[in-house]
């Protein structure tokens, strides 16, 4: 498992890193450091041999070539942005024609409905309208299955995560205040 996390906006960050993109599997692309620090604990914590990751926060410009570079090698690339389409047109184009072209699933949400998005999309609408549900949670559960969703649908094979229950501390708690009981992710997809 590869997880290559290379945009930070933490308060040590003063800059673009030096090192050059790395290929992966999956691309999730965001504005918030906390959802990719989700991502990350999640897929890194599972102690399976899953598909590479890599996460970046595009808040700070990627460069073009950066962005094609890392995107060509995906299967799946999602970008979560804050507000919509606006919010980072100059990538997203790139994208779209890069997924048209490469055949990669892309799933381009935003946190508030944007048409314009699911246009630009190549997943199916009830996936998309998913995965922005999902990816608005603020759980671990809700981040494992944001990239679960994703895996399937760029046709990757993480059949063993998808049968590991979630963590107790990732489940929701019942009435009474206990814990409810782990359930393995699928039950998280729909």
């Amino acid at each position: 498992m590869t997880l290559s996390i290379v945009r930070c906006d933490g308060p040590d960050a003063d800059g673009p890193p030096d090192a050059p993109p790395l290929s992966a599997d999956l691309v999730v692309l965001s504005f918030s450091d906390a959802a990719l620090a989700r991502y990350a604990r999640v897929w890194h914590g599972t102690g399976q041999q899953l598909p590479a990751l890599y996460l970046a926060n595009i808040s700070r410009p990627l460069p073009p070539q950066a962005l094609r570079d890392t995107a060509a090698a995906a299967r799946g690339v999602l970008v979560h942005l804050p507000e919509g389409l606006d919010d980072w047109r100059d990538g997203i184009e790139t994208l779209v024609a890069l997924a048209r072209d490469q055949r990669i699933a892309l799933a381009v949400i935003a946190d508030q409905p944007d048409p314009r998005l699911d246009a630009l999309s190549n997943l199916p609408r009830t996936t998309l309208r998913r995965l922005a549900s999902l990816c608005r949670g603020s759980d671990d559960q809700a981040a494992r299955a944001v990239l679960t969703q994703l895996s399937l649908a760029a046709g990757l094979t993480i059949e063993p995560w998808l049968d590991q229950a979630a963590s107790p501390i990732d489940c929701a708690a019942q009435g009474d205040g206990h814990p409810a009981a782990a359930e393995p992710i699928r039950g998280m997809l729909r």
